[in-house]
């Protein structure tokens, strides 16, 4: 009996080790559906992620800091950066009307133009992105354009965009077409989001949003209306776009057909007296003003190099102090939720960049090494 129980104990490890091995992959199971509908691919999200949170960790490995050793301010404030394929960093200033360039490591490289109303001046930029891998093109939203400069600063050309009120958050595919969108004030004012070339022709509608136009509070404005459009396009140059009521995102291709939709199961915070309060800060609400009973499904979203999808929602950890965000692989399943105390503003090369404020609330830039334990 003894000659056979080392292997009874191997037997029963073993078993031990399958059982294990089988629980956790129940654990991360996707528990959704996927199914073509009418020729477009339906994801179906549960309401929980497949994941725990520790899938995903950021290690920092740069910060730049807004002042420099003699206090001088360096950059006030910024917006939006943009990152080159060398890893330079470009920062748009939006108080100083100017763009400050670091490389890889943080060094300060150059900074170029000023404000103005001028060819190659700035009135008030609010978008930056790299264009063509070789060029810049800045978004001013009180002179209405679209400025193109070189790498090194020099002012290329610029395009009106009187006719298109508010035209904001152009995004750039790797054809050189652009991605944006602005108000309609039609028949009925709609938010339209538009694909166009690198001259700013239409190239097709991508969405048309009728939205209400109850004046907004500051600080309440998404909340009240809730039918603005977010976007963005991936590194196949898919758009991905939404509508902030509802949790369900569109793909469209590089040709402008819709080929996917992801939804997810999600009950939206509400909106209760301490919520309103807290969003009015302090104002006083005027009697028109509406709120819903609960929150739009989500802000905003970005998308990193290999296709994720990084929704942020109105849900906050009141532990990290920060806010939640869902995410989704390439294929549209929902993996894990993740607590972000900044927003996620560009991802390059397995690093992601973003803006945060040091103790005396002056903003810093950051770069965070990404990890991914799936």
């Amino acid at each position: 009996m003894r000659s056979k129980s080392p292997f009874a104990l191997i037997i029963f490890f073993l078993c031990v080790f399958l059982f294990l091995v089988s629980c956790s992959a129940q654990q991360t199971k996707w528990l959704g559906s996927i199914e073509e509908v009418e020729g477009i691919i339906v994801v179906q999200n549960p309401s929980e992620p497949m994941y725990d949170e520790d899938v995903f960790t950021l290690e920092e490995d740069l910060s730049m800091e807004s002042r420099g050793r003699e206090g001088e301010f360096i950059f006030q404030y910024t917006p939006n950066l943009v990152v080159d394929n060398d890893e330079n960093i470009y920062v748009l200033d939006t108080a100083a009307a100017q763009i400050i360039v670091f490389d890889k490591y943080g060094d300060l490289l150059r900074k170029f133009w000023k404000k103005g109303q001028g060819p190659g001046e700035m009135g008030h930029p609010l978008d930056i992105q790299i264009y063509k891998d070789k060029e810049l093109l800045v978004s001013d939203l009180t002179q209405q354009r679209l400025d193109f400069y070189s790498l090194e600063g020099e002012f290329l050309r610029d395009i009106s965009t009187h006719e298109m009120p508010h035209f904001r958050r152009p995004v750039v595919d790797s054809e050189g077409n652009i991605i944006a969108g602005f108000w309609n004030y039609g028949d009925e004012f709609r938010y339209e989001l538009k694909k166009f070339n690198g001259n700013l022709d239409p190239v097709n509608l991508i969405a048309s949003q009728r939205t209400v136009t109850q004046p907004g509070i500051q600080g309440a404005f998404e909340t009240q209306r809730a039918t603005n459009l977010v976007w963005d396009v991936t590194a196949n140059d898919d758009i991905v776009w939404g509508i902030f009521r509802k949790y369900e995102i569109f793909v469209l291709n590089s040709n402008g057909k819709l080929v996917k939709k992801i939804v997810k199961d999600h009950e939206g915070r509400r909106i209760g007296k301490k919520e309103i309060d807290e969003l009015l800060g302090g104002q006083t609400a005027p009697s028109y003003l509406k709120f819903p009973e609960s929150f739009p499904s989500f802000i905003r979203f970005t998308c990193d190099e290999e296709g994720r999808l990084f929704i942020q929602t109105y849900e906050k950890s009141e532990e990290a102090d920060a806010d939640y965000y869902d995410v989704f692989d390439a294929e549209g399943k929902y993996i894990v939720r993740v607590a972000l105390k900044y927003r996620p503003l560009v991802w390059k090369n397995n690093r992601l960049y973003t803006f945060e404020e040091d103790e005396e609330g002056y903003q810093v830039v950051k770069r965070y090494k990404v990890s991914w334990n799936i």
